[in-house]
This record gives structure tokens, sequence and C-alpha cells, in this order.
């Protein structure tokens, strides 16, 4: 009896210890996720996620800090700030560990999930095809540019290896350095930054630079190409979540 009562008074302590709870806080933020909703016609609605009413009406819906599974979800049309409301979907949405889930409501009332970007282990928020690729051997193409005689060839090999495998922005910084000439150097940042997987750390590239011109060159570019093809401007879409604006 003695023995079963220690046992249950040390994992009562355990578990209400600060360092414990503390630790399992860090578990979730660690594999947590976060919701993005939207409307088809960008008008306002309001969210009740696990029967937990966001009563604000807007017309981009973010959540962060979400653990991973099956939740339950109703999204209502909002007709004014303070108007009436009526429910547009109800039903449940699965959520994957360490991931943006974007979705949107669609005309026929069906909440539609359009993308789901993985979350690195660093934090940094990734395209899903560059995520998918093998990390750059930074070591192995400083060999090969320097076995290169001429600057075309040697742009040719960088873009190879740039747009075969998953390289961060310091990783494109080291590699401008392997060029002497500056036309060159921002020719391939403006290539490589649809590639890049941490996209908010670009403005270490502009370190390679000599001339102020080239950086505002190559800001220019990313301002006038930052879609990169992509459904969303997810460049700017990572500027919002790290800023912890509220703007989609």
């Amino acid at each position: 009896m003695r023995k079963l009562l220690f046992t249950i008074v040390f994992f009562g302590v355990l578990f209400l210890s600060p360092n414990f709870v503390e630790a399992q806080r860090g578990n979730l933020h660690r594999n947590s996720s976060e919701l993005k909703i939207r409307m088809y016609d960008n008008s306002m609605f309001v969210v009740i996620f696990d029967r937990r009413k966001y009563e604000t009406p807007t017309s981009y819906f973010r959540l962060s800090d979400i653990r991973p599974g099956n939740h339950k979800i109703i999204i209502k049309r909002k007709y004014g700030r303070y108007g009436s409301e009526s429910i547009l979907y109800r039903g449940n949405i699965n959520i994957p560990t360490r991931s943006i889930v974007k979705a949107k409501v669609n005309r026929y009332n069906r909440l539609i999930i359009n993308r789901i970007v993985p979350i690195d282990d660093g934090g940094d928020y990734v395209d899903p095809d560059n995520y998918q690729k093998p990390n750059l051997d930074l070591a192995r193409l400083r060999n090969s540019l320097n076995r290169a005689s001429f600057d075309g060839d040697k742009q040719r090999i960088a873009k190879q290896a740039i747009s075969r495998h998953r390289v961060r922005a310091n990783q494109i910084y080291q590699i401008l350095l392997m060029f002497s000439f500056e036309s060159s150097k921002v020719k391939l940042a403006k290539y490589a930054y649809r590639y890049c997987v941490d996209k908010r750390n670009y403005y270490v590239v502009n370190d390679a630079f000599t001339f102020s011109s080239s950086i505002r060159e190559l800001d220019e570019y990313i301002r006038n190409n930052s879609r990169d093809g992509y459904n969303d401007n997810w460049d700017s879409y990572n500027r919002d979540y790290y800023d912890n604006t509220n703007r989609w």
C-alpha cells in the first residue's frame, strides 16, 4: 500500500512540476501547425474551431499552434460586423504535424484544402517541391565551379545545382562569392530566388554584392516576381507569418 501511495505521489509531483509542464508545451510548439482560411469572394466570416468561437469577423482567418490531428470546424458567413450569421460549412479538418494548411470555402460552401506546406525543423516555410529535393553539397559544387574555365559554364553548373537541390539563402550567398563579375552574381541571385526554401532570409544574399545598385536591382526583381508561379504570393505570406501580421 505504501509503495502504491509513493508511486502516485511521485508521478503527481512530476506531472505538476514546472519543468514537466514547460517540456510538454515545448513539444506541442515544435509539432504544432497553422491553419489559414479565406472565402472565394473575400467576404467576411467567423470561425468556431473545436467549440471555441473566434468572434471577430474577418476575410482571412489564421490560427496558429494547432495540435496535429482531426478537429471540428464551423464557418459562418457574417453579414456586416454586427449583422446576422449563417452556417456555410460544418465538418472536420485534419491538421498534419508541422505544416501550414491553406484552405478556402468555395462557392458551393465546401472547404477545399488548397495547399499543405511543411515546416522544417528550423521553422522555415518551404514550397513542397523544393522541400523534397536532396540537400546541396556546397563543397562539391565549389570544386565543379573551380574547374570551369568560362563564366557561362559556371552559370550553367550553378543553375543546375540550385534547381535540383534544396538550397537556403546562406548557401546561395556562398555560391555568389564564387563568381567574380557583379553582373553574373545579380543574374544568378535572381534565378536562385524561386528555389530558396527560406525566402525570409534572402537579404543575406545582398552581402555578396559590391555595388548598392545590384541590391536595388535584385530587390526590384523580387517585388515584381515574388509569385514564383504559385497560386499565391508565398514570399509575402512567409513575411506576414514571421512579422505576426493579420494579412493573408
